[in-house]
């Protein structure tokens, strides 16, 4: 099975949004160069991730993009089907037309039943590690945070 760039940008950058945003909203720009994607990349992955509820968009001067919910509620399995669709490492687990006219050879195929515990492993695993899971981790190996500081200003 191949997991598109697209998947991959889509969860590193969810994962920055998160661990650098702190629950503040987080500049694209900002996300483009901390993770080395090309901005312009990022906008056509945080469009997939805003349709799927997984970012929002906040406008204004101290506008940017935030998780949609708790770090610890979005997954790796949320953001790759978002990003790419259904996890699916063949196409015979996908129902078709060409499949459908060949339901003899779909019904018998015995390395089908392979690929689905495949498909399933893959599944379950990506369900069970969550955005705080990845920041947690981010934690553990000691990655620096780069929080916006807000200053307030007294006279």
């Amino acid at each position: 099975m191949r997991i598109t760039t697209t998947s991959r940008y889509g969860v590193r950058a969810v994962f920055d949004v998160a661990y650098h945003g702190a629950g503040k909203p987080v500049q694209i720009k900002d996300v483009a160069k901390r993770q080395k994607i090309s901005q312009r990349y990022l906008e056509q992955i945080f469009n997939k991730l805003l349709k799927k509820k997984i970012l929002l968009s906040k406008r204004g001067p101290h506008g940017g993009y935030l998780l949609a919910r708790e770090p610890s509620k979005i997954t790796v399995k949320d953001i790759v089907e978002a990003a790419q669709g259904p996890i699916v490492p063949v196409q015979c687990l996908v129902a078709n037309e060409a499949l459908i006219k060949d339901q003899e050879r779909y019904v018998t195929c015995v390395t089908r039943t392979v690929w689905a515990q495949t498909q399933k492993i893959i599944q379950d695993y990506f369900a069970s590690v969550s955005v705080a899971d990845l920041c947690a981790l981010a934690r553990k190996k000691g990655l620096a945070r780069e929080v916006e500081q807000s200053y307030m200003y007294f006279i």
